[in-house]
């Protein structure tokens, strides 16, 4: 008797493949929360990071011209809260119309989540930012870690997980990977060139941001589990047997 399977679609590959490397995530995690402390603590302690941030920041001034800064401005806009907030918004929205309400929740949460660790972690460090005289916008809350970083880091890259493996066309994908990995580090180095956080906020915006957003997508994937793609003998569809 003939038996018809149902080959998972590209996402569902994609939640599975995951799940299939659960223990080596969980290394992975490990070892960052060990990054971002130390990182942490070589910056409240004065360390040597600190020497290093003040070097990167002589190195970004003494190369600001045009168009840089015009770039610069541009790119940080395109990374600030508000921005973050309306594309989270618009795909969490895109779930719910959908009525992918796990997707929508997912987005909600991890976007959610980040916008929570910069205020906390801000407040808890109290790191002042660059001074003034090296500053080219305006920013009056505290240094560490840098939010712009952080944010896109997290909205983009949750955006990027949940929505690119619907894309249809193979360089469709990779553009959009592509545009989802550089964003997030175009607008870290624009926000220590435009002199409003040193080297390490932004190092400490990348280390958190992909840390919340693995850790994230990581608990969804335990969640949804083995229901992501069903096993062969579940998925198997009998044919009606001939008369």
């Amino acid at each position: 008797m003939p038996i018809a399977t149902r080959r998972p679609p590209p996402d569902e590959l994609a939640w599975s493949a995951l799940g299939r490397h659960l223990p080596r995530t969980a290394t992975l995690l490990a070892a960052a929360v060990a990054l971002i402390a130390v990182l942490t603590w070589q910056v409240d302690s004065g360390g040597a990071i600190t020497r290093f941030d003040l070097r990167v920041l002589d190195w970004m001034i003494a190369h600001r011209g045009d168009p840089l800064t015009t770039i610069a401005r541009v790119v940080t806009d395109l990374g600030d809260t508000a921005a973050m907030t309306a594309l989270a918004a618009a795909t969490v929205g895109w779930f719910a119309l959908r009525r992918e309400l796990a997707r929508a929740v997912l987005v909600a949460v991890t976007a959610l989540g980040a916008a929570v660790l910069v205020v906390v972690i801000k407040q808890l460090v109290g790191r002042q930012r660059p001074p003034e005289l090296t500053r080219l916008v305006a920013e009056p809350s505290l240094s560490f870690p840098s939010g712009h970083t952080l944010g896109s880091t997290v909205v983009v890259g949750i955006v990027a997980v949940t929505l690119i493996p619907e894309l249809r066309g193979h360089w469709l994908r990779v553009v959009a990977t592509v545009v989802a990995v550089v964003f997030p580090i175009a607008v870290g180095l624009s926000r220590i060139y435009l002199g409003v956080h040193w080297c390490s906020d932004v190092l400490a915006g990348w280390v958190i941001g992909l840390t919340w957003l693995t850790l994230c997508v990581t608990v969804f994937t335990v969640v949804r589990g083995r229901q992501a793609v069903r096993s062969p003998a579940e998925s198997a569809v009998p044919e009606p047997a001939g008369r």
